[in-house]
């Protein structure tokens, strides 16, 4: 038979604090991203500059769903480790911190994507602000 390990939840609990509240700031974030793009969208008419505004609207808006969908989708995994540490006197099995350890990576790999969408974005914004 095998064994499981098991984790302590606090181990992974402060992770999804910090997932929450980045999530939060990268949506606040990308709110004010947008509000600069509508000055560049109304004062340039140009069909390459509008074609950029498209695109970064278009992103800004697949980013913020992504970090909302992330959001419910923490929360949705707090309540199964909930259940898991409950049946485990606070621990957590393998498969459950396999999903939390899947998330991080989800969580990273957003952070990633929207610091290059950034970087790329300040980039046309010194072009035409």
């Amino acid at each position: 038979m095998a064994t499981q390990t098991l984790y302590h939840i606090s181990h992974v609990s402060n992770e999804h604090s910090d997932w929450m509240r980045a999530s939060e700031f990268y949506i606040q974030e990308i709110q004010i991203l947008e509000n600069r793009l509508s000055e560049v969208s109304q004062r340039y008419t140009r069909d390459d500059v509008k074609a950029d505004v498209e695109h970064y609207q278009n992103q800004f808006i697949i980013q913020r769903a992504n970090f909302e969908d992330l959001i419910k989708d923490i929360k949705t995994h707090e309540i199964h480790m909930s259940d898991d540490a409950e049946k485990k006197a606070l621990h957590l099995s393998n498969t459950t911190l396999a999903e939390h350890d899947a998330m991080r990576e989800r969580f990273q790999h957003m952070e990633k994507f929207i610091s290059n969408l950034r970087h790329d974005y300040n980039k046309f914004l010194s072009r035409y602000m």
